[in-house]
């Protein structure tokens, strides 16, 4: 799964405005430097979320519509994708036929439950945790455990691994 662009944009958006009471969505497009066409879109998404309010006029702008420690970023990134889900035969319902009996369902199942589990984290949190800019060790360990064989993906296997 790939965080698209568009969501990509809009937790950048939430920070921007978290970090200010209110700021123009102009003020949020120049900063980010994401077209404020696109921007436009993001923030009306967000709104219709509950996540961002907006004001048109002199004192407007965009504010955050509840508090920071009630956003996550789960909430964010399906505000604008929709409800986050690896495969089809994950809906709800299911749209695969063959769910009950395929070996990889359960599989899939326990890597979107994880995957949700580390996204529901709230800005709040990131905030205060923004300088550091490592993961969390539980969002790790369970990358970790996604990965085949419980290996990192990424890392060389040394002679010492070699069967």
């Amino acid at each position: 799964m790939l965080v698209t662009r568009e969501a990509d944009y809009a937790i950048r958006c939430v920070m921007e405005v978290a970090r200010h009471e209110r700021i123009s969505a102009a003020q949020v497009a120049a900063r980010q430097e994401i077209s404020p066409t696109f921007l436009g879109k993001i923030v009306q998404s967000l709104a219709r979320a509950g996540i961002l309010a907006t004001r048109r006029g002199v004192g407007g702008g965009i504010a955050l519509a509840m508090p920071i420690g009630s956003i996550t970023l789960l909430q964010v990134i399906e505000a604008v994708e929709g409800p986050l889900c690896l495969n089809e035969c994950l809906t709800d319902p299911p749209r695969c036929l063959h769910s009950r009996t395929c070996p990889a369902f359960p599989y899939l199942c326990e890597a979107q439950k994880s995957l949700r589990s580390i996204l529901d984290v709230s800005f709040a949190h990131m905030m205060d945790t923004e300088e550091d800019t490592s993961l969390p060790t539980p969002a790790l360990e369970a990358l970790v455990e996604l990965s085949p064989n419980g290996r990192n993906r990424g890392a060389r296997r040394s002679k010492a691994d070699a069967p």
